[in-house]
């Protein structure tokens, strides 16, 4: 439940001032906040933010009568002379003010997490290994920017006792922005990729930006880096908060000591920590999953949850939607369906997964283009094309402007030509899926979410049916 606040906390919050006071009362209870009159609930506070195709303030008066009992608003002429409402200089901003007011409400650990790779899958596990012991609010969906991770800060309530937050950049600035509305306890900073890179330049520029995520971390916080990445090792012996790594390598404050593929069951694995070994099961598969299961594991110990909490919450770990979601569809066909995003370094975690598989069928990796790479595109997807080549997958149908890179990348470092295959868009391979997937194969598809090869899966889906309902 929204915490209690009264219309003169709210005002002060934000440096705003109040219009028509007097029709509401002083004992209404407020009951959220939104940012769509598509979602609002009753005794919503509304606040209408200006976008590059629209204005929320043209919905302002949709809002109240939808049940809003206040609204924000940047000129007093778009409330109604019976509804109350608060004049502000920026909605924006008052937004990021408001969230940053509220934030301060509650004293529970705030756990912030970045990345250019697995910033989401490693906020989800962070997440379900400490729901094992505590009431846990997290991100939901794709809230990681300065208007979702607001709205997120705003589903706090009295019950939580952690909250565990993404944060997603792609220019300078925005997580400093973000650090600032959320104040974490803790900084988790997944690796240093190529995502984004034609906003910044280079990999030392994504760097500078991921950091800003410590600019409002709490001077008694910790900061918890992949220590196996190269840039984040640049970190080391610059940072005034205690800092804990993880990794593979044994340099690592936690690491992992053995691996063992369990095949379609997933894996186990010891991990080496500050005090004693961990062994774990997780159903989770491929080895690259252990680098979101290590900060879960670190950040478990340092809120004292036991060994038993911190592995019943790996083994019960569900990972997003189009993340790796496995499906098995009729004749015997597995679906891996890993279709939100996709980097370099994702692309290779991804065929090394499915790689190490043992299957009755084929392996069929369909991979479309990485978006936001700038001058280092034809490079990222040739690269791809490489790790293909050199993978053991037997099929590979690349789709999308940037993927006849990674076709000709590959048919160049030694891919079968009979295996190979390129369609210049979604459409297109949509009409010829039914003659490329055959029966028992296991199929990963991947690409950037502008892709929406999501659509794919449902052509697929709609094909050869669903095994299990």
């Amino acid at each position: 439940m929204f915490k209690p606040l009264t219309l003169h906390q709210i005002t002060t919050a934000v440096s705003g001032r109040i219009i028509n006071e007097w029709v509401i009362s002083d004992t209404i209870r407020f009951s959220g906040v939104s940012t769509d009159t598509r979602s609002i609930e009753m005794d919503n506070i509304f606040i209408p933010i200006k976008g590059e195709r629209f204005d929320g303030h043209h919905y302002i008066d949709k809002a109240y009568k939808m049940g809003a009992a206040i609204c924000f608003t940047e000129s007093e002429d778009w409330i109604p002379k019976n509804c109350c409402g608060i004049l502000v200089r920026d909605s924006k901003q008052a937004l990021i003010d408001f969230a940053s007011y509220y934030r301060g409400l509650f004293n529970i650990p705030m756990i912030a997490i970045t990345g250019s790779v697995g910033k989401t899958t490693c906020k989800e596990m962070i997440a379900s290994v400490l729901a094992s012991k505590l009431k846990v609010h997290k991100t939901e969906g794709n809230l990681n920017n300065d208007i979702g991770l607001p709205l997120t800060i705003f589903g706090l309530n009295d019950d939580h006792e952690v909250a565990v937050i993404e944060m997603g950049m792609n220019h300078y600035g925005e997580l400093h922005v973000l650090s600032h509305i959320a104040k974490p306890d803790i900084a988790v900073i997944t690796n240093i990729g190529i995502s984004h890179i034609e906003n910044f330049g280079s990999k030392d520029g994504i760097l500078k930006a991921k950091s800003e995520i410590l600019d409002y971390l709490n001077k008694d916080g910790i900061v918890v880096l992949n220590g196996d990445d190269a840039y984040l090792q640049k970190l080391k012996g610059t940072l005034n908060f205690a800092v804990k790594t993880f990794g593979f390598h044994e340099r690592n404050t936690y690491s992992v000591k053995s691996y063992e593929s369990l095949g379609w069951n997933g894996m186990q694995a010891t991990l080496s920590g500050e005090s004693h070994d961990l062994d774990i099961t997780s159903k989770e598969l491929g080895k690259h999953m252990l680098l979101n299961i290590l900060p879960a594991v670190v950040i478990g110990y340092y809120l004292q949850l036991d060994d038993k909490s911190i592995r019943h919450g790996i083994a019960q770990f569900q990972n997003a939607k189009m993340r790796m979601h496995r499906l098995k569809l009729g004749l015997g066909i597995t679906v891996f369906n890993d279709s939100y995003n996709a980097s370099v370094d994702s692309m290779k975690s991804s065929l090394d997964t499915v790689s190490e598989l043992k299957t009755e069928g084929r392996k069929v990796a369909i991979l479309g283009d990485m978006f936001e790479m700038g001058q280092f595109a034809k490079e990222a997807h040739e690269e791809v094309g490489k790790l293909a080549a050199h993978s053991a997958i037997d099929n590979l149908i690349c789709v999308g402007e940037y993927s006849k890179w990674i076709y000709d990348s590959a048919k160049k470092n030694g891919f079968n030509e009979a295996g190979i295959a390129y369609y210049e868009d979604r459409g297109r391979l949509e009409k010829q899926i039914h003659n490329l997937i055959h029966e028992k194969d296991t199929v990963i598809v991947k690409a950037s979410r502008g892709m929406y090869l999501e659509k794919l899966v449902d052509r697929m889906l709609y094909i050869f049916g669903n095994s299990v309902r």
